[in-house]
């Protein structure tokens, strides 16, 4: 919204960072709306004694051209009230949240699992596998919020367990969803790749699968400890191999192959081996080779192993720095979503039929929220409000006055229910905290 300049009574925006580069020289980065500003030096130091209460206000816009007011103006560099951006953001968040027409769906069509991985947080696996009456409930409801929502689009991951124990399933039901007319934005998979074979791939391919994830820890004797099979025995030269087939095939980049490399403090270095390894191996544009960061509960003893928030960040500039590796996105990310967590009407959905609102809460009873089988589906409301209200971090008074806000997105919405109901203290700030004029430094050489 574009106030009259006469009626406008504009402020220095706390959105706003003014950053001193290397590269590029004096730069205006602005959150709100993820925008970034060559300055003159001129003009970055009449920014810069704006921004730290040197000048007022009144003295600052003589110096300004008309048009110069209305461009800080447009931009949101200078703004009447910040709360009032806040409150925009906030709409547009519910917005978001409460749009019956998309919705993000994910299928675990068993729990069931070929491995034994030692940083598994499934702790409340429960063999079985889904059938085909759960299927054909999960149809009807599909085709329920198309007929009464206008449900239009869909973002659909297949889960586990090992969902590739039940390619069947996922034939049959994926063939199902594809009939019912609904867009699939993203459709992926996440598998530990042990069975990512020829009969499964086509499989993948014949339902409209563009993305798979698999997870490789390291070479062979690191990954084989960190990520054996059920039966003990190791698991690597299996799904090299199967990749080695994938990319020598007649699918090779039909779909992106997202290679997860989990990293702790004791194997943060396998990450660049499997980085460099696997790309001079399949030399594909849709190879992605990325870090998941463990995860575990304060706890754990082994807790001291894992990358807290900085540690993260100075271990993925080092890898660019040093290598050329991009590890993490340099630059904000402005894409506005919400985790399907905080949307109350997408879906984790087991083998069941029961549903959950996130990965690590699959199996855990105490916290289903509906059921397929149940007349309203929804059932346990008071989760459903913890998440979608209870951790709104609009409501947050500290998130409210984070400059960060707008890029932030609140951060994990598990860790702030469990900060908030749990009393524990996970750190859910996006990693530009403190850390922006570092990432957009490497992002101006890029």
């Amino acid at each position: 919204m574009i106030y009259p300049l006469n009626n406008f009574i504009m402020k220095w925006s706390r959105f706003n960072f003014l950053l001193n580069t290397e590269k590029k020289g004096k730069l205006l980065y602005n959150s709100y709306t993820n925008s970034l500003i060559k300055l003159d030096n001129s003009l970055f130091e009449i920014l810069n004694s704006l921004s730290t209460n040197k000048l007022s206000i009144e003295r600052c816009l003589q110096l300004f051209s008309k048009d110069e007011i209305t461009f800080f103006q447009d931009n949101y560099i200078l703004v009447d009230d910040d709360d009032i951006l806040v409150e925009i953001m906030h709409h547009q968040s519910m917005a978001r949240i409460f749009n019956r027409k998309h919705l993000v769906l994910t299928i675990a069509p068993t729990q069931n699992c070929n491995f034994s991985c030692t940083y598994c947080y499934e702790k409340w696996r429960e063999s079985g596998r889904m059938n085909e009456e759960t299927e054909n409930m999960l149809i009807d409801y599909l085709k329920l919020q198309k007929q009464m929502y206008g449900l239009e689009t869909i973002n659909l991951t297949w889960y586990g367990g090992e969902p590739l124990l039940e390619y069947q399933r996922i034939a049959s039901l994926g063939n199902k969803i594809n009939q019912l007319g609904l867009h699939l934005i993203e459709h992926e998979i996440i598998t530990n790749g042990f069975l990512f074979t020829g009969q499964t791939i086509k499989i993948l391919a014949d339902i409209g699968i563009t993305s798979v994830q698999i997870t490789l820890d390291g070479f062979e004797d690191t990954h084989d400890k960190r990520r054996p099979q059920a039966n003990g025995k190791g698991s690597f030269e299996q799904i090299i191999k199967n990749l080695d087939a994938y990319f020598a095939g007649e699918y090779r980049d039909r779909f992106v192959i997202a290679v997860r490399v989990n990293i702790d403090k004791r194997n943060q270095e396998n990450y660049l081996l499997m980085y460099k390894w696997l790309n001079d191996r399949y030399k594909s544009s849709k190879l992605i080779v990325y870090p998941g960061w463990i995860h575990l509960e304060d706890v754990n003893p082994l807790k001291k192993i894992c990358f807290n928030r900085n540690e993260a960040t100075d271990l993925c500039l080092d890898l660019y720095e040093k290598y050329g590796i991009v590890a993490e996105k340099f630059f904000p990310d402005d894409i506005n979503m919400e985790c399907l967590v905080r949307n109350p009407y997408s879906m984790l959905v087991g083998w069941q039929g029961e549903i959950y609102k996130c990965y690590e809460e699959l199996g855990n009873e105490k916290l289903i929220v509906g059921h397929l089988k149940s007349e309203r589906i929804w059932e346990n409301y008071e989760l459903l409000a913890k998440y979608t209200v209870g951790i709104d971090h609009y409501q947050d008074s500290q998130c409210r006055e984070c400059a960060y806000l707008p890029i932030c997105h609140g951060g994990c919405p598990k860790r702030r229910l469990e900060n908030k109901y749990e009393g524990k203290n996970n750190d859910c700030c996006t990693p530009f905290k403190e850390r922006l004029e570092d990432f957009i430094e490497l992002y101006c050489s890029l």
